[in-house]
């Protein structure tokens, strides 16, 4: 169950101007119909019902009105087909110089079993039942300090997976539930003109398992990594969820030690 303290504490360490979404990915029907969220009218895009959730509007969808192919075979609403398979798809599209590359490409791309009824995409704390992955999009600062908190309480992920394509439903969402690895995506061009996301702006997707931790990695590190004006930010949303403010080091970051030690060292040469 997701616990909305995390949440609250996602919010209180990264300075993110989107909600962060959890994704559901559900198998029959009454657990579809059971889920509080707006089924959706008309073909939308698994992308775009993202932004619309990081916006605070929860929807689900299921195969008939998922309006994008990539993200339908992705999150196994359908079966991948033959010509996928083989690399025809994604050469005709102009993405790969071959279509032994594109098949070599579809081969090792994780996707979502077939078996998929619908897709539950909302605002995480809305979630009452565990989400299969979280969601966020922000700056590349803001993605960076969410890799640092991953790296904290996990060491490093040598498998980071990403081709510029099928961003937010294989990068961010059936790589992540797939592997139980976190990713960061770039975005692809498809999502990028469908969902007008800022040039600036990129994506991680998070098992929801590990979600938590990482979160309490980031807050860990602020220390560490974060300037005094960061800091003071930090330490007043911190304070309001019951968090020590003296836990925050004022004037002191790893890379400013580094710095005077440095320059102590200098003297001591001269």
């Amino acid at each position: 169950m997701v616990n909305k303290a995390d949440v609250e504490k996602a919010y209180a360490v990264l300075d993110l101007d989107r909600q962060i979404v959890g994704i559901k990915i559900v198998k029959s029907k009454s657990e579809f119909e059971q889920a509080q969220a707006k089924e959706l009218t008309y073909p939308l895009a698994y992308c775009v019902a993202v932004k619309h959730a990081m916006k605070g509007i929860a929807v689900k969808m299921t195969r008939k009105l998922s309006g994008c192919g990539g993200s339908t075979r992705a999150l196994g609403l359908i079966p991948p087909t033959e010509s996928f398979y083989n690399g025809q798809d994604g050469c005709d599209l102009g993405l790969y110089q071959s279509p032994k590359l594109a098949a070599s490409v579809a081969r090792q791309m994780k996707y979502c079993p077939p078996d998929t009824y619908g897709v539950i995409i909302k605002p995480l704390e809305q979630f009452d039942t565990d989400p299969d992955v979280v969601l966020m999009v922000g700056d590349s600062y803001q993605i960076m300090r969410v890799i640092q908190g991953y790296s904290y309480i996990y060491g490093m992920q040598p498998n980071f997976n990403m081709l510029g394509n099928q961003a937010i439903c294989v990068e961010c969402t059936s790589y992540p539930l797939r592997t139980n690895q976190i990713n960061v995506s770039l975005f692809c061009s498809g999502t990028r003109f469908l969902a007008k996301w800022r040039h600036t702006e990129v994506a991680v997707g998070i098992p929801f398992e590990k979600f938590e931790k990482v979160i309490e990695g980031v807050r860990l590190t602020v220390n560490a990594v974060e300037m005094n004006e960061r800091k003071q930010v930090i330490q007043a949303k911190l304070a309001k969820l019951g968090y020590d403010g003296s836990e925050i080091r004022f004037n002191h970051t790893y890379y400013l030690k580094l710095e005077q030690d440095k320059q102590k060292q200098r003297k001591e040469v001269d």
